[in-house]
């Protein structure tokens, strides 16, 4: 079993980790959610994240959210935010700068465009996940949220505008080369935000401390980098 001794605190739990679920020791509700789970993608992502909630003791007085990317599963626990979210996505080859003109703001599309090929999967990925993320702390629906939750202003220049009036963190993690694994959390006060971020990996603990590749803290008025990195690494 995984300690929990910390306010916040992530995990990520690799595709291996599938392989620890107990089917015979699911409720009857999620027997049944297994039963229907047709193709083989399906359901590697449901048993890595059920496995990795039994993994996990899950009680806390605050919020807790989950995410699944290609066999990854994404756990965040948060005692003092009051909403918290996460998201993890494998970086997988796409058409970027279309789906950039589609989905995230003119002035983001256009920073993407301008980017070397090499900084272009990160990049997008990085805004992203930080838009899923917030989309559930936020409460926010994912299409108000990849409009809203803007990192680019009209100039070109890297600075968020979030759509609350509530003190914010997000942070994105590379824990992997073609991994990111963002979260995000909305707290009564930004000193209850400047912690450090715990991570863990299960079923095997990680080698190396995750790269941040970015750490933001702000609320209505402004935004200012968190202890962990620049706003945004490589730029």
């Amino acid at each position: 079993m995984i300690a929990h001794d910390a306010d916040l605190r992530a995990w990520l739990a690799t595709p291996d980790a599938a392989e620890h679920l107990d089917v015979a020791r699911l409720d009857a509700e999620d027997a049944s959610r297994w039963r229907e789970i047709r193709t083989a993608r399906r359901r590697r992502d449901w048993a890595s994240s059920r496995a990795l909630l039994a993994a996990v003791p899950t009680a806390c007085r605050g919020s807790r959210s989950m995410s699944h990317s290609h066999g990854y599963s994404a756990l965040v626990l948060a005692e003092l935010a009051s909403h918290v979210g996460i998201d993890v996505e494998v970086l997988i080859p796409r058409d970027f700068l279309r789906l950039a003109e589609i989905a995230y703001p003119t002035s983001e599309a256009r920073h993407l465009a301008m980017l070397d090929p090499a900084q272009l999967a990160g990049r997008f990925y990085e805004f992203w996940t930080l838009k899923e993320a917030l989309a559930k702390a936020l409460k926010l629906s994912l299409p108000e949220a990849l409009t809203q939750c803007r990192f680019v202003d009209d100039a070109g220049n890297l600075v968020p505008s979030i759509p609350t009036g509530r003190p914010w963190r997000a942070t994105v993690f590379a824990p992997r080369p073609d991994l990111r694994l963002a979260i995000a959390c909305v707290a009564d006060s930004t000193g209850r935000l400047r912690g450090r971020i715990h991570t863990e990996e299960w079923p095997a603990p990680a080698l190396t401390p995750w790269p941040v590749m970015v750490d933001l803290i702000g609320d209505a008025s402004y935004c200012v980098p968190a202890p962990e990195a620049s706003p945004f690494a490589g730029s």
